[in-house]
């Protein structure tokens, strides 16, 4: 009896290890379960648990990681929803100044067209004659040409055309057909300048419109992505408290 107690006193953490190892193949035939082909030794068994204990750590690492993806992928989808939501807000505001610039070129060939026909209401009363010599009428050509590209009603181009009397415009003639021409000028040119407005009013619904879609579909997908991320933290959590229990667990001999 004592030469055994001997024995296992000498030989404790071997028994151990023996018992423990023998426990262990008495629950996995309990359980149904068998182990791989050719594992029989203590040592092939403690080989295969560490084997299938490190393929375990690389399952969770990896489902730790596109966990972790699936968080990133949230947090800059969110991010990207925002910025949509400012970039629709602003092409908004611009729609409203599209729509503003439409209103004063409107305005602008209205007056235009008035002026042109008080225009043609002074012409109808005939030219004046009197001593107005060339040099004077190309003059006033040239002053009453700026003062209308001042305030808008010519283009450069036809202010270019005015002064160099190209295109129709003649400084030798007399003052009230240049206010005709002058006018005619200025109805052609703010009306351009209202075409313009409405095709960049068109432009800026345009890209309003794009930009509202966007914000919906990002919006839609910053849903689902949240429930995922939602999910992917869960995972994390549970990954975290198996990784701890196993951490708790006497190391194997």
């Amino acid at each position: 009896m004592s030469a055994a107690l001997e024995v296992l006193a000498t030989n404790g953490g071997r028994v151990a290890v023996i018992w423990l190892l023998l426990v262990l193949l008495a629950v996995v035939s309990l359980a149904g379960l068998s182990l791989p082909r050719g594992v029989h030794r203590p040592r092939q068994i403690s080989a295969w648990l560490a084997d299938s204990a490190r393929r375990k750590r690389e399952v969770e690492e990896l489902r730790a990681a596109e966990a972790a993806e699936s968080i990133r992928y949230a947090e800059e989808i969110a991010v990207a929803a925002q910025g949509a939501a400012a970039t629709a807000e602003r092409r908004r505001e611009q729609c409203q100044q599209a729509q503003a610039a439409v209103e004063l070129a409107w305005q602008a060939h209205q007056q235009a067209d008035a002026a042109l026909g008080r225009a043609r209401l002074a012409a109808a009363y005939g030219i004046p004659v009197g001593d107005v010599s060339e040099a004077e009428r190309s003059r006033a050509l040239r002053r009453s040409a700026r003062l209308a590209h001042r305030r808008g009603d010519l283009s450069d181009t036809q202010l270019l055309d005015a002064l160099t009397h190209r295109n129709g415009w003649d400084g030798g003639r007399h003052p009230v057909e240049q206010e005709l021409m002058l006018a005619r000028a200025a109805v052609s040119h703010r009306f351009a300048d209202y075409q313009r407005a409405l095709e960049a009013e068109q432009e800026a619904w345009r890209a309003a419109d794009i930009a509202t879609a966007a914000v919906r579909s990002l919006r839609r997908e910053v849903t689902v992505a949240a429930m995922l991320a939602d999910a992917a933290r869960a995972e994390l959590t549970t990954i975290e408290r198996t990784g701890q229990r196993r951490h708790r667990l006497p190391a194997p001999a």
